[in-house]
Parts: C-alpha cells; structure tokens; sequence
C-alpha cells in the first residue's frame, strides 16, 4: 500500500477553510435576516435577489462540508480518492460564479442608474460576463478532469477568472467612491449628519471593493505557484460569502444613522437616500434621476421618517 502524502495542503486546507468561511456565512445569516425584517417594503426584484444569492450561497457551504467529510471521514486513508476533486470541488466553482455576477451585475446597474455612464458599464458587464464564463467553464473542466495532477488544465482559464473578477470588483468600487466623493463635495458643509453619512457609503464602498481582492488574489497566486494543492480551494471557500455580505451590506446600510437606532419608537430617524427630482424631459415631460452634480440641489438629501413605520423602503437601485 502507497503511503499516504502530506495531508496538510490537500484536506488540512480544505478544513481550515471551511472554518474560515462559517464565521462569514454567520454574519451573512444576520445580514439576511436584518434585511428581511427592515425592508418588507422593498419591491420584489430586490428580494428575489437576495433570496436567490443567498440560497445559491448556501448550497455551496453545504458543498464545502461535504467536500470535506467525504476527504477526512468517509474515504480517510483512500489515496485514490485523496488525489481527485471530489464532486463538491467542482459545484462550489460554478456556484460561487453565480454569485458573482448577481452581485457584480446588481452593483454595476446601481451605478448606471446613479450616473448613466453606459459606456463604463458596458465594459464592466464584459468583465463581469468573462468572470462568469471562465468560472463555469473552471467548473465543467473540473469535472472532466478530477485529479489533483489536472489542474494544470484549468491554469489560463482560472488566471482569467481571478483577474476579471478582482478588476470588476475594484472598478465598480472606484467608480462609485468617486460619485459619491462627487456628491459630498456639493452638500453643504454644516449639514453634518448627509456628511457623516455620505463618508459612511465611501467607506463602505472601499471596503467592499477592496473585501474581494484580498481574498482572490493570494488564491491566485498559490494556485500558479502550487496547482497541485488544495491551498487555493481553501481560500476561496470565504469568496461567495464575500460577494453576498457585500450585497447585503450595501442594501442594509440605509438603515445606519448616527444616532439613532431603527425601529425606534420615540423619535423620529433621519436616513440618506436617493431621490427622484423631477424636472421637464422633453414634450412629454416627466421624472428622472438626476446625479447631485447635475441638479440644483443635492440628490442627496436628510429625510425624515414617521417613527411608527416599522418598515422604510427605498427606490430600488
């Protein structure tokens, strides 16, 4: 009997990843349930989407444990089975890429509608559909080519992965820094409270921007450097969670204010949002959404909310 190999960057990484990404997918859980209970108002495109990157999401977690279990408990000691990618390996690549491009698709219409810059736009969805497509295609390869000695197959395909993903993330987050840095410059300065808030969706945006590439681009790199390992797989277990915090974070945060709590019941919440001013479009006339560059007035602007509403709903975007 062939001895067994170095187990620790084959099952180790696959377990300590799995440890990594259940804290994440706890915080995704909170994150879910807080949107459910805050937003009922929200139109049902938007809660189909939530519903839907979080249900694929956990399809995949529920992946990555199997994966794991069938390594160390079900086929321990098998070396044939230790040195192939079991089916689980293969259906958290193609999940994760559906992830991706609800999340990178809801962000990217989320900007054209702040801005109408279709032609940036364009270019992001090219990158997102390259992050899609190479992803799925990573995933069908894997099942046809299950061996840890393989994975020099899916070497181009998944270096073009990584690379558009990173850059569609880090675009659609620059892109959006600097429409919101655009929007804080126009708002009075002594408005303290649309300040604060606006400073909280840059860093928001940064962070969340930035949350992705942190963890893709060392699973990237070990990957070119150790494709026979499972190091990179391990990493990337944490990747689906982020994109879907991201989402949730982005859609929860409207229910941030400085010092008030949501649901309060004695005082009267002021929130940030984007409005719809109205303005002549033409013969027919009309409302559209104008930029905080483009109107007389901030976009941007306090509201107040009847405190009895336990429920506030936004336009979607």
């Amino acid at each position: 009997m062939s001895p067994l190999p170095p187990l620790d960057s084959i099952t180790g990484a696959l377990l300590i990843g799995t440890w990594a990404s259940s804290l994440l997918y706890m915080a995704e859980i909170l994150q879910v349930i807080f949107y459910f209970r805050n937003f009922t108002n929200d139109g049902w495109k938007l809660k189909a989407l939530v519903t839907a990157a979080f249900s694929i999401d956990t399809i995949s977690m529920l992946g990555d444990y199997a994966c794991v279990y069938l390594y160390t408990v079900t086929h321990a000691g098998d070396l044939d089975y230790i040195t192939k990618q079991n089916w689980a390996v293969p259906l958290y690549v193609i999940t994760t890429s559906f992830v991706t491009i609800l999340v990178q698709s809801f962000l990217a219409i989320r900007y054209w509608r702040f801005t109408n810059n279709t032609l940036l736009v364009l270019f992001l969805f090219v990158l997102i559909l390259a992050t899609f497509g190479t992803g799925f295609s990573c995933g069908l390869i894997l099942v046809l080519f299950p061996a840890l000695k393989d994975r020099n197959k899916i070497k181009v395909s998944a270096t073009v992965w990584f690379i558009t993903q990173v850059a569609a993330d880090l675009i659609i987050a620059a892109a959006l820094t600097r429409e919101l840095l655009k929007a804080k410059s126009t708002v009075i300065k002594k408005r303290r409270k649309i300040n604060n808030a606006l400073n909280r969706l840059v860093a928001l945006t940064v962070q969340t921007g930035l949350a992705t590439a942190v963890v893709s681009t060392p699973a990237l790199i070990n990957f070119l450097i150790n494709p026979a390992t499972n190091i990179s797989v391990g990493i990337l277990y944490s990747l689906g969670h982020t994109h879907v915090l991201c989402l949730l974070m982005n859609l929860n945060i409207r229910a941030v204010n400085e010092n008030v709590t949501l649901n309060n019941n004695t005082d009267p919440m002021s929130s940030v949002r984007f409005i719809t001013i109205p303005h002549s479009g033409g013969a027919g006339g009309g409302t559209s959404t104008m930029s905080a560059i483009e109107a007389a007035q901030p976009e941007i602007e306090m509201t107040t909310i009847d405190s009895k509403s336990r429920t506030h709903s936004v336009r979607e975007i």
